[in-house]
């Protein structure tokens, strides 16, 4: 008798320890792995791209996530980046595959229903690209025009405020979107401004509007924890801090941000 409540016992306690481990808040989780796991962009020069002398993940989300885990984890050597684009951001968070996302994603009440978001590390302008050529200077001008964008970004929504009528393609990359226009698949494509400065200072013939759609408050997305906040408390603390001693103006400054 004693060999069987054993035999079912066990499993019990077996399955309770897995379901209690799992249950553990992601800062705690963090600290017992002693490492931490990143979601970023690969394709979204100069915030997260792969430098192509190192083969490394590199850029300013990557710096962002540098210090959070000196600050957390006294190190930043134990950081597994993983790849993520503008429509897998808020899925790979709310599905644990990763403990934060620093990847270009600006806090939009929509998505804080789904996530935490940090206070905001930068502060992007939404715009557009066109030929030098084109005769398209203000977003009016797009009326009726094809225009691309990258799917899970702010630029179909904010587009389809100010021109109803423009015909949008969405891609699901960067990548594939700047392809899909060098080809002329579109006559103006929409996107935060520090990306389209690379994207111009790579391909010449191209200028972006003055004009500005929208502003973009970059902020590191987390998993909403009930009741416990620890990973979002100290994120803001760390961004807070770089904020203040002039860390993230630094950053700016070897990114060409500003």
């Amino acid at each position: 008798m004693k060999k069987i409540l054993c035999l079912i016992i066990l499993p019990i306690l077996f399955l309770t320890g897995c379901n209690k481990n799992e249950n553990k808040p992601v800062f705690d989780k963090i600290i017992e792995n002693d490492s931490l796991t990143v979601g970023v962009k690969t394709d979204a020069k100069p915030f997260g791209f792969i430098n192509e002398t190192t083969g490394e993940n590199d850029g300013f989300d990557i710096d962002i996530a540098k210090y959070i885990a000196r600050d957390i984890l006294g190190t930043d050597k134990n950081i597994k980046y993983v790849s993520v684009n503008s429509n897998t951001r808020i899925e790979s968070v709310t599905s644990g595959n990763v403990d934060m996302v620093i990847a270009t994603m600006s806090i939009t009440p929509q998505r804080q229903y789904l996530i935490d978001f940090s206070v905001p590390y930068y502060i992007a302008s939404q715009t557009a690209v066109v030929k030098k050529d084109s005769d398209i200077y203000t977003f009016s001008d797009l009326r009726n025009k094809t225009t691309i964008i990258v799917m899970g970004t702010t630029a179909e929504k904010n587009l389809r405020r100010i021109v109803p009528t423009a015909k949008i393609i969405g891609y699901k990359t960067y990548d594939e979107a700047f392809s899909a226009f060098i080809q002329g698949k579109g006559e103006a494509l929409i996107t935060d401004d520090t990306i389209l400065s690379d994207f111009i200072y790579k391909n010449k013939g191209y200028r972006m509007l003055k004009s500005k759609l929208s502003q973009e408050p970059y902020a590191v997305g987390m998993m909403k924890e009930e009741d416990n906040d620890k990973l979002k408390q100290s994120v803001d603390i760390v961004i807070t801090r770089m904020l203040k001693d002039g860390t993230i103006k630094y950053l700016e400054k070897k990114w060409k941000l500003k």
